[in-house]
C-alpha cells in the first residue's frame, strides 16, 4: 500500500523541493548583493553577480539543470529596460544576450509564463512541461523564484532553472516506479510531467479524480497514485 511516509515520496519531495529551495536560496542572496551595488545597476555587474551561482548549478550533475539565470524586471536597470542573463549546457553558453539592446526582443521573455507570474505575484512558480523554443528547444520544466531588494519591498525580477523532461525522467522514474506502475508527477493543470505508466507521456492531460490518492510535491506539482478501478 502506498503511504504518504512511502521513502519513494520523500525522494522525490527531496528532490523537485532541493531545486525550488535552492533556488529561494539563490534569490535572497542574489537580491542581498544587488541592494549593495553602488549606483546605477550595469547589465556588466549583474553578469558577475549572476555567473558563479549559474556556474555552480549547471556544473553540478546531481541537480539536472540545463540552464539558469537572472531576468531583471523594468526599473533596476533602467526605468524602461530589462536585463536577461541567462547561461545554458555545461559550455555556459550565453542565451539571447542581444536581446538586451532590444524592448521588442526583450518582451519574448517577459511575457513568458515563468516570469510574468512570479513577478507579478511575488510567489514562486513552476512552469511546464513546454517546449523552450527560447533556449533550449528540449521538453523543460522551468523553476523561478522572484528577486526583491529588500524585505516587503517590490518585485525587481526573477532567478530561474530549467531542467529538461528527459532529466526529470532520469531524476524521477525510479522512485515513480516503486510507487506502481501508474505512479504519475503532473503540473497543477494536470499535465503530465514524468509517468511511470507506459501509456501517458509528458504532457498529457490526466484528471486528479481518477486518482484515488495525490499529494502536494512542492510548488505547484502534484503525484499522483493509486487509479480508481
Amino acid at each position: 500500500m502506498t503511504t504518504e511516509l512511502s521513502p519513494a515520496v520523500t525522494r522525490i519531495r527531496a528532490q523537485i523541493g532541493g531545486v525550488q529551495s535552492g533556488l529561494a536560496d539563490w534569490a535572497v542572496e542574489l537580491g542581498r548583493q544587488l541592494a549593495g551595488v553602488r549606483g546605477k545597476v550595469h547589465g556588466s555587474a549583474i553578469d558577475a553577480l549572476a555567473l558563479p551561482a549559474v556556474e555552480a548549478m549547471l556544473g553540478d550533475a546531481e541537480r539536472y539543470i540545463t540552464g539558469a539565470g537572472f531576468i531583471a524586471g523594468s526599473g533596476l536597470v533602467a526605468a524602461d529596460r530589462s536585463y536577461i542573463a541567462w547561461w545554458q549546457g555545461p559550455d555556459l553558453e550565453r542565451v539571447d544576450a542581444l536581446a538586451n539592446f532590444s524592448t521588442s526582443s526583450m518582451d519574448r521573455y517577459l511575457r513568458a509564463e515563468w516570469f510574468r507570474v512570479p513577478f507579478e505575484t511575488g510567489e514562486p512558480h513552476a512552469t511546464g512541461p513546454y517546449i523552450d523554443f527560447l533556449c533550449t528547444d528540449e521538453y523543460v520544466m522551468t523553476f523561478t523564484h522572484p528577486v526583491v531588494l529588500q524585505a516587503g519591498g517590490p518585485v525587481a525580477g526573477i532567478v530561474g532553472a530549467d531542467i529538461s523532461v528527459q532529466s526529470l525522467e532520469r531524476m524521477l522514474l525510479g522512485s515513480l516506479t516503486a510507487l506502481g506502475p501508474t505512479a504519475t508527477l503532473v503540473n497543477k493543470g494536470g499535465r503530465v510531467i514524468v509517468s511511470a505508466a507506459d501509456a501517458l507521456e509528458p504532457g498529457d492531460l490526466v484528471t486528479e479524480g481518477d486518482f484515488t490518492t495525490s499529494l502536494d510535491i512542492g510548488n505547484h506539482l502534484v503525484l499522483l497514485l493509486d487509479p480508481v478501478t
